[in-house]
């Protein structure tokens, strides 16, 4: 199996430590949906455990399921594993700086990265995800969506670090650049 799209499920914690003893024999996985099934940073604990073997790992979306910052500091492990994912989706999970900056190394490592959604997590910095962006050349998409308010400077240095993308900027981007 290379597809599995387990999304809206109510998985919860418990949900996913079976689903992960599950995917822990999926080794060839290429696409996985997890996105609304209120995870929480346990659930993303017990799926982290497993994802770190998923090489093979080309899109994965976590979205809309509370990971908040311990959840992200669980799955950043694995991420930094999957060299061949392109699209990732942590969209709604609260990750606040915390489980940004955990994120973020992560994501410097994932170069052949192309659409890229962090909307929705309450961020309030952004700078730790600079080097990160700068270090995906083929990224396309960046959706960063009710992330809050950017500074006129803060803007351009993110529009510089993922130069090839197109982002998409808050709802109060009235702003120019």
């Amino acid at each position: 199996m290379t597809q599995l799209d387990l999304s809206g499920n109510y998985l919860k914690a418990e949900g996913a430590a079976a689903v992960a003893g599950a995917l822990g024999r999926m080794d060839e996985m290429t696409q996985l949906d997890l996105s609304g099934n209120d995870l929480l940073a346990e659930g993303a604990t017990a799926v982290a455990g497993v994802l770190w073997r998923m090489n093979k790992m080309a899109q994965l979306d976590l979205s809309v399921n509370h990971l908040k910052a311990e959840g992200a500091t669980a799955v950043a492990g694995a991420l930094g594993r999957m060299d061949k994912m392109t699209q990732l989706n942590l969209s709604s999970n609260k990750l606040k700086a915390e489980g940004a900056a955990a994120v973020a190394g992560a994501l410097g490592q994932m170069d052949k990265m192309m659409q890229l959604d962090l909307s929705y997590n309450h961020l309030t910095s952004f700078a730790p995800l600079l080097p990160a962006l700068a270090a995906m050349p083929g990224l396309r998409r960046l959706n960063l969506s009710d992330f809050g308010s950017f500074s006129r400077g803060m803007k351009s240095r993110i529009a510089t670090a993922a130069s090839a993308a197109d982002i998409s900027w808050p709802e109060d981007h009235h702003e120019s650049l």
